[in-house]
This record gives structure tokens, C-alpha cells and sequence, in this order.
């Protein structure tokens, strides 16, 4: 190299232009060698769901109240006898009773809990058998203060729910349940709301519900003295299965029992149908603010608008009840409460007329049934009494059609079979046969959006027993969301 030429590379200037142009063609390198992002994004996958849990709270019993859990697996489309395994067990590890096997699409198991509360149960299933998994749980008493029929769906735990129409003046025991089926403990708030507004109860604030195990909360130990409420089950942490069972006696006369399900807040509540009863109200309460709402019922001819109802004006925090028993004369139909804010309803009925005893239960906000609903353990009857089974299904909004199974115990084909057209703006009741016990029904929903629950009556001497449950969908699928693959490239 010539003199002048090195004398160029020892001047300043020219140092930073070389190192200027070195920084320059390294990083277009690497922006060049960064990848095309494709405007393409893949959609989500829906998969079969690996295995489904469901939580069984109410396994309480006394001399005269006898609860049954019952679980299977319906032998529907996309079950493969080789492809799962289910059983249903005891919540608590430490118990010696083994947990019971389902041995095959179509197979009932049932607990029976007599004299004495038990632990609660765990119905679980795996592989393809969780398309086709329920389980169900009825308790009846058939003398004495309990006196009473219930049921309820087992479910998948929660982590904010509603439950409506307890009680806590003299007579009515309502206990609220919560089951946490981890291996940690849950923190639960229970805020409790009345006609005149949530009710100040430090007592609800922070229920600890310990590892695999389940809590009693007593509503009168909440909030006592109260005619009407609505509690309001947040976690704090962890989730729990919540529900509440309801007694009512005055004196030494029963007036009924109930399970009070959870119940979800929404714009729309579609309660599927209210039966034929003695008494009836509808129970409301607005979730974060005042509402303004209306209410729809659907017969099985069409919907109306029931006159003096109109636009009705929520107050937040407040329980409104309304009267429905001569808006309804006497028919079943269905509700539908639409609102501007979230609300959560429930309608409250007795039976019972003259000298019959009187019987009470509740009737929920529903979600839609955009899977089969599977009911769990179905019978011929219960202590002396013969069972009466029906389905009620709704289509608020658009014409529905929906396949009704029946299946005996190991049975691989159905024993009866009915497809019901649901008209829109109706409800609609099925009465459904059962010959016998330990029967699986699946309902399907074929077209439409439709929303169903399930009824059970004994009928008797002493006047009939009544439950009522919300009837949930099956979950067989789930939603995987995508991995997009997006390297990048940086300078060192």
C-alpha cells in the first residue's frame, strides 16, 4: 500500500464512513434474511376432548332423606368401546370404598347414600367415552320434614355463578355446598342480595374450602331472616362445583325440598319451562348495575308478552320478585327475560293444593343444549312411588328440532326413540317411558337452537313431589388454539 493511501485510513473521517458501511451491510443482511410473515393465520383447532369431570355435591342423608349418584356413558356417535375408560368415586382419597368402573358404553353405576352424610362423589371419564359421560344426582325424602324431591345435574366446577330462592326465616334450612376437587385450597366470596339490596355478611367473605374436600355455609349464619335471596359464589381462587339444598316445614309440616342450582348471569335468559304448579315467582337480580328488562313466556302455541309485565326497571344489587302464578293459568311455559345488563332469574313453584302436602323447587336460567344432554340413572320409582319422566325444550328464537334416546342399562341400541319439533317462540313437554332402572336418555339437538330441562314427579296420596333440573350439555369437543410460527433474526 502507498504512502498516500494509508494516510486516507488514518484520517477520522475516513474511519467512520468504513465502520458506517460495515454496521450497513450486516444489518441489511439480516433484513433480508428475516421471513415473509404470511398474511395467512391458521384457524383454531377443534379437538375431541381428552377426559371430562364432573363434581357431585349433594351426597347428604339423614333417617328418612336418601341421596343417589348415579354415572355412565351413553353409547352415542364417536364412543368407541376401545377408546376410554369412566367411574365415578369418592371425593375424599382417604376413603377404603374403591371407586366404581364403568365397564362399557351403555353401563349405569350408582352410589346410594342412606342414614348419614357422605363425601362427595367424582364422576370422570377419558378418552372417547367422555363424548357420551353423565351423571346425576336425585335426593328424596318421603316423610317427616324432608320431605321432598330433587335432582340435579353433576357438573364441572365453576368460578362465578348465581343461586337463587333460598331462604333463611323460621322453617326454611337452606345450605349452600361447595366441593373443591384440587389439591389446593379455594377462596370463595358469597355475597348475598335481597329485595332491599346486597346484605353486609363478613361471615361470606373468604371461605376457605380446603384440598379435595367440601364446605357447608349455612344462609342463615350469612344473612338470617331472610324471605328472598340470590348469592352471588365468586372464587377468589381455585374453582368450585356449588349448588344449594333447601328445606321449608312449618311446624312439623313439610313444605318441600329443593336443590337449588348455580345459575349463570346473561342478557338473555331462557328459563325452558315451568310446570303446571300451585304457586309461582320469578326471582330476578341485575349483575353490575340497574337493568331494564322484559319478559317473554312461550306456551306450547306461541309467545306472548304477559300484560302488566312491560319494561320492568332493576334496581342493581336488588332481588325483584314477581307474582306469575295467574300469568301462567295454569299451562307450562317457558320464559324468556331479556335485559340490558346481565341478569341472572329463577322461578320458584309449589305444588300442593286442599289437603295435599305441599312440595317446592326451582326453575333456572339454562344454557343452550348445542350438544347432546346426556340424564344419568333414570327409574321406575323411588321408595313406594312411581316416577314420572319429561323433557322440557324450548326454542325462543328459531324452529328446533331435537332426537330423544332411551337406553336401557347396557343396552347399545334405544329402547324408545322420538324426534320432537319445537316451533318457534314455544316450549314444549315430552313425557319420556321408562321401563327400567338404571335407563340413559340422550337428548340431541338436530336443528335450531334449543334450551331443555328435565322434570321428575312422584305422584302419591299425600299429592305429588316435584324436580326440576337444568339439562347441560355434553362437552366432547374443545377449542386448540394455533401455534404460528414467527422467527426472528437479530444482530449481535
Amino acid at each position: 500500500m502507498t504512502a498516500p493511501s494509508q494516510a486516507w485510513f488514518r484520517r477520522p473521517w475516513a474511519t467512520v464512513l468504513i465502520a458506517a458501511a460495515a454496521v450497513a451491510l450486516v444489518v441489511g443482511a439480516g433484513q433480508l434474511a428475516q421471513p415473509v410473515e404470511s398474511t395467512q393465520r391458521p384457524e383454531p383447532a377443534v379437538e375431541p376432548v381428552a377426559s371430562a369431570d364432573l363434581l357431585c355435591p349433594v351426597t347428604v342423608a339423614t333417617r328418612s332423606l336418601v341421596s343417589t349418584v348415579s354415572a355412565g356413558v351413553a353409547p352415542v356417535a364417536g364412543v368407541q368401546a376401545s377408546d376410554g375408560s369412566a367411574r365415578l368415586s369418592w371425593l375424599d382419597k382417604k376413603a377404603e370404598t374403591p371407586p366404581k368402573p364403568i365397564e362399557a358404553p351403555g353401563d349405569v353405576v350408582t352410589d346410594i347414600i342412606q342414614r348419614e352424610n357422605s363425601s362427595p362423589r367424582v364422576a370422570s371419564a377419558t378418552g372417547s367415552w367422555s363424548a357420551g359421560f353423565g351423571a346425576d344426582q336425585v335426593t328424596r325424602s318421603g316423610e317427616g320434614a324432608t320431605r321432598g324431591l330433587a335432582a340435579s345435574p353433576c357438573a364441572r366446577p365453576i368460578t362465578d355463578g348465581w343461586i337463587l330462592g333460598g331462604g333463611s326465616t323460621v322453617g326454611r334450612t337452606t345450605q349452600i355446598l361447595l366441593v373443591n376437587d384440587d389439591d389446593r385450597a379455594a377462596q370463595i366470596d358469597l355475597l348475598v342480595y335481597g329485595p332491599e339490596g346486597e346484605i353486609a355478611s363478613p361471615a361470606g367473605s373468604g371461605v376457605v374450602v380446603p384440598p379435595l374436600s367440601r364446605s357447608v355455609v349455612r344462609l342463615a349464619a350469612l344473612a338470617p331472616d331472610q324471605a328472598i335471596t340470590a348469592i352471588r359464589v365468586v372464587a377468589r381462587s381455585g374453582r368450585i362445583a356449588a349448588s344449594a339444598l333447601e328445606t321449608v316445614q312449618d311446624g312439623l309440616i313439610p313444605l318441600g325440598m329443593a336443590v337449588l342450582p348455580v345459575t349463570q348471569a346473561a342478557r338473555t335468559v331462557v328459563i325452558p319451562s315451568v310446570p303446571s304448579v300451585a304457586t309461582a315467582r320469578l326471582l330476578l337480580v341485575p349483575q353490575g348495575g340497574a337493568a331494564e328488562a322484559s319478559i317473554r313466556l312461550m306456551s306450547s302455541s306461541g309467545s306472548f308478552a304477559p300484560e302488566g309485565f312491560g319494561t320492568l326497571d332493576l334496581e342493581p344489587g336488588k332481588v325483584t320478585s314477581l307474582k306469575l302464578t295467574e300469568v301462567l293459568e295454569g299451562e307450562p311455559s317457558g320464559l324468556v327475560i331479556t335485559s340490558d345488563v346481565p341478569v341472572s332469574a329463577s322461578v320458584v313453584v309449589t305444588t300442593g293444593t286442599g289437603t295435599q302436602l305441599k312440595e317446592r323447587d326451582t326453575a333456572a336460567g339454562t344454557p343452550a343444549l348445542v350438544a347432546p344432554g346426556i340424564v344419568v340413572g333414570l327409574r321406575t320409582g323411588l321408595g313406594s312411588g312411581t316416577l314420572v319422566h319429561g323433557i322440557a325444550l324450548a326454542a325462543p328464537d328459531e324452529a328446533s328440532v331435537v332426537r330423544l334416546d332411551v337406553y336401557r342399562e347396557n343396552g347399545t341400541s334405544p329402547s324408545w326413540t322420538a324426534t320432537v319439533d319445537v316451533a318457534a317462540g314455544t316450549s314444549q313437554y315430552t313425557r319420556v317411558p321408562v321401563d327400567s332402572d338404571n335407563s340413559l336418555l340422550v337428548v340431541t339437538p338436530v336443528s335450531g337452537r334449543v334450551y331443555a330441562s328435565r322434570q321428575l314427579v312422584e305422584n302419591g296420596p299425600r299429592g305429588p313431589m316435584l324436580a326440576i333440573a337444568p339439562l347441560l350439555p355434553t362437552r366432547a369437543t374443545t377449542t386448540v388454539p394455533p401455534v404460528i410460527d414467527a422467527p426472528a433474526s437479530s444482530v449481535r
